[in-house]
């Protein structure tokens, strides 16, 4: 009777999959689709070149959905670290293709350099010479970067309305620094006529760390430590009240992100063989939150599909009558997702599936869903920055 009383009591616990298997499915499936469009369409096709930085921006979307969707941290200079890692790269590239190739004015150092009176390669320019401690400094110097930025914020409590600011202006800064300093940058016109690496070989590459980076960061969600972010999301105060060091924390997955956006950045610089000041500004920073919200935040798979569709409508559009508004469409399309599909695309369509599963009604189950996260959150004061109740 005993054995049979504790048998019946005891609850089996489900660990739902890392991957479901429909998504291994489709995911294979999408790769080998884009994996083949080399060989059918051509190396010099321009639809190739979209599907390569459409892949980068994904990873860039990627590491906002990691800050944003999972930890609650909107970060609106999030092209800071994009930037850093491709100028890093760039700069590698056009100094080694003017070595082997000299410019119109027939020097070995690059265009820019010399219309700004410089005759030699700057000391601490110097080590980008070498490809690999440029890709390894393309990563870790925004890395570091973002670690001392999230300990002067956020170890002071400063998160919420007052990031997002905070981290906008980074954004602001480093654009004008690149403007300023054109000796060393290229100025409004960036690095160009580097080469670039638009290959079949490198697309396969390509399509390999975006399967790696969608991995991490699926194993880093459904890991204790996934879950200590997404209660640090819906309630730091009764986190750090539990014992978790919420600032520790934030640091952490910011570091990731900044990573994340590193190996973007730097992708896209050799991919495209152009990189511009606009590429590290806010506005940059704002459209990779936008392809978050439509896509979906806190699925991981949302960034991806936000991307893909927001930039693919963009190519569409522009090449029609509609060319001079498709700005204003991206922007409803944002206002849509917001009003009408607050989780974006992808978790609209789980809240559907979710509801059809428990027997409820979709609409039902949603304003369940959202009545019960208002009663859990109305004890905290609304004051308070980076509460539930900012308006961020």
């Amino acid at each position: 009777m005993a054995t049979q009383a504790r048998s019946a009591g005891e609850r089996k616990v489900r660990r739902s999959r890392l991957l479901p298997r429909s998504v291994l499915v489709v995911g294979a499936l999408v790769a080998a689709a884009i994996s083949a469009f080399p060989v059918v369409g051509g190396t010099d096709s321009y639809v190739l070149q979209l599907i390569g930085k459409f892949l980068c921006f994904s990873i860039f979307a990627l590491s906002v959905d990691l800050i944003w969707g999972f930890t609650g941290i909107l970060s609106l200079g999030q092209a800071v670290y994009f930037g850093i890692g491709a100028y890093t790269i760039a700069l590698s590239m056009k100094l080694n293709y003017t070595i082997e190739n000299s410019t119109r004015y027939g020097g070995t150092i690059p265009d820019f350099m010399v219309w700004n009176g410089l005759t030699e390669v700057p000391g601490f320019m110097e080590p980008l010479l070498s490809t690999p401690i440029a890709i390894a400094l393309a990563l870790a110097i925004p890395t570091l970067l973002a670690f001392i930025f999230g300990v002067i914020t956020f170890k002071r409590h400063i998160y919420g309305v007052y990031c997002a600011v905070i981290t906008l202006a980074e954004a602001l800064i480093l654009e004008q620094f690149l403007i300023e300093y054109q000796a060393y940058t290229g100025g409004f016109n960036g690095v160009t006529d580097y080469g670039n690496t638009r290959t079949a070989q490198f697309l396969w590459f390509l399509v390999v760390l975006t399967a790696l980076c969608f991995f991490g960061a699926r194993l880093l969600t459904h890991s204790r430590i996934g879950t200590v972010l997404k209660s640090v999301r819906d309630n730091d105060v009764r986190a750090e009240f539990m014992g978790y060091n919420v600032a520790n924390y934030r640091i952490f997955v910011f570091c990731v992100s900044a990573f994340l956006a590193a190996l973007a950045g730097a992708l896209y610089a050799a991919w495209v063989g152009i990189i511009s000041p606009g590429d590290t500004g806010p506005r940059f920073s704002i459209e990779a939150v936008i392809w978050t919200a439509v896509g979906g935040r806190a699925t991981l798979i949302g960034p991806f599909i936000g991307t893909f569709l927001v930039r693919g409508l963009e190519f569409l559009l522009s090449g029609s009558w509609l060319a001079n508004y498709w700005q204003f469409f991206m922007g409803a399309l944002f206002i849509l997702v917001v009003l009408v599909m607050r989780d974006g695309i992808v978790g609209t369509l789980l809240n559907w599936y979710r509801a059809r599963r428990r027997g409820a009604p979709a609409e039902i189950r949603e304003e369940q869903d959202r009545l019960e996260k208002d009663r859990q959150h109305d004890w905290r004061p609304s004051s308070e920055p980076g509460s539930r109740n900012d308006p961020v």
